[in-house]
């Protein structure tokens, strides 16, 4: 079991490398477009890439999750060749109509959703970015699928940097405002499309579209399209409510916090990239479900620390990166990134019953989430803002990974921990929640306080048995070794 532990941190470790560079990449345009933007923009941004994500979610018609179920199934090249194909070309034709009705119906969109005259004119160019990223979306599955993490890393870490670097010549450079950054995403996913189109040149020729293998993809994923859109109801519709209870600037202000929370997506993230491929290949290993049970824990270990963390240091980190008058934002940090740590768990969650090749439980749980959502959205909102509204994610987001766990123990039963697994969400959020009352009057005195939290990670280690004294103890001094053989060398 340990060998698996290891390969999973291994493919995990190189998945996330292009996303610390990405990450890194965006928080130094923070700086920059916080002196050029004010909230208000940066609400219209996560207003108008919020739509675009919810027609995303629709285009994919959970024919990435088929694909993934297919491939695995055989080991001959032309047949999973069939899968590829198929997938590829549906998304690209359900895409391309989805970019002209949008395209077409601009202005109607900008002044409904956003409420500006110019909003028209960014939808319109956003448009443009859904036909573009289906071959980049396929790829870097392909990629996954063969278990070649770096490929996936070098592909996801040059189309960021073509992004940032375009983002710079017109927005910075050329003075394009918003529509320079739509601009340079379109344009960045173009050229990414055309290197995907090389790489996969002969996995998507029109001969290998295989329509019985579409129809049997698109009834397994037919559960998943409704669980796609309440994912996006949970993950995003509450920049609306937001805005309509309060007004774009906190919408912009929400978007600060979300984006910094997102700093834990850079683990969770590349956990999720890594886990499923990882999970199905082993499902027929006798210590699989062990393994799926280990990973559970250290799993919550790893990024409860990170959302404590980052909870704790959002005001300072504000400071250093933005402008006063998104000081308010750190406020929502540590909430939404615990929400981001949950998304992850939910993959974890839903191992059982895609191994049993049940995709029904996946979109029980998310429209259950959907509509929880909704509800304290509407209750919180009026009352409490944008944390009220962070709240009503994180609840939402939790409800998910809780639902699949019960299910997963119906189908395909795994040993987890669950009393353990409270125990280190309960910390985490205990720790969020003092952190945000800290008043920050000595600053020495605060981060003192503040790195004393954060340090209950570590005995926590010992008391739930997630590692006992002996082996930190061999660990450590096995590190201490290497560091002083490659000091005498």
């Amino acid at each position: 079991m340990k060998t698996r532990l290891r390969a999973i941190a291994s493919d995990s470790m190189v998945y996330g490398l292009s996303g610390i560079i990405s990450r890194f990449i965006s928080i130094f345009l923070v700086p920059i477009y916080t002196r050029l933007f004010s909230p208000e923009d940066y609400g219209v941004m996560s207003l108008v890439g919020s739509f675009i994500a919810v027609v995303s979610i629709f285009v994919v018609l959970g024919l990435d999750n088929s694909a993934h179920r297919w491939y695995w199934d055989t080991e001959d090249e032309n047949d999973r060749r069939r899968t590829i194909a198929s997938w590829a070309w549906c998304q690209f034709g359900v895409s391309s109509i989805c970019c002209l009705v949008i395209f077409f119906a601009a202005d109607f969109i900008g002044q409904e959703v956003v409420g500006r005259a110019d909003a028209g004119g960014y939808f319109r160019i956003a448009a443009l970015t859904l036909p573009l990223t289906v071959l980049g979306g396929v790829v870097s599955n392909w990629f996954r699928m063969q278990r070649r993490p770096w490929a996936t890393t070098f592909y996801a870490l040059g189309t960021t940097l073509l992004t940032v670097g375009l983002t710079l010549v017109f927005v910075v450079g050329l003075r394009w405002g918003l529509a320079g950054v739509y601009t340079a995403q379109a344009v960045a996913l173009g050229v990414g499309s055309i290197v995907a189109a090389f790489l996969l040149r002969d996995w998507i020729a029109p001969r290998f579209i295989y329509g019985a293998r579409l129809r049997q993809m698109l009834r397994f994923a037919l559960p998943l399209i409704p669980a796609g859109l309440a994912y996006w109801v949970v993950g995003f519709s509450d920049r609306y409510f937001v805005q309509a209870y309060t007004n774009t600037a906190e919408v912009g202000l929400y978007s600060i916090g979300s984006a910094l929370a997102a700093g834990v997506a850079l683990v969770t993230g590349a956990f999720q990239q890594a886990w499923g491929p990882f999970a199905l290949s082993i499902h027929q290993q006798s210590d699989a479900r062990d393994t799926y049970a280990s990973v559970f824990l250290f799993y919550l270990w790893l990024t409860g620390a990170l959302c404590a963390g980052i909870s704790l240091f959002s005001p300072e980190i504000l400071h250093v990166l933005t402008t006063a008058e998104y000081a308010g934002a750190s406020v929502v940090v540590g909430i939404l990134a615990l929400s981001y740590a949950m998304i992850g768990l939910t993959y974890i969650a839903g191992t059982g019953p895609s191994i049993a090749r049940q995709t029904g439980p996946t979109g029980i749980a998310m429209v259950a989430a959907a509509v929880l959502n909704v509800v304290l959205n509407f209750a919180m909102v009026p009352h409490y803002g944008k944390i009220g509204s962070a709240v009503a994610t994180l609840i939402s987001q939790s409800v998910v990974p809780i639902y699949l766990f019960r299910r997963s123990q119906q189908l395909y039963p795994i040993p987890y921990r669950f009393t353990a697994g409270a125990v280190l969400f309960a910390l985490t959020l205990s720790i969020i929640g003092i952190g945000i009352q800290i008043d920050a009057k000595n600053i020495w005195i605060a981060i003192a306080f503040k790195l004393a939290l954060l340090s209950l990670f570590i005995p926590i280690v010992f008391l739930l048995k997630l590692a006992t004294i002996q082996q930190a103890g061999a660990f450590l001094s096995r590190s201490l070794s290497r560091v002083s053989d490659d000091h005498v060398a």
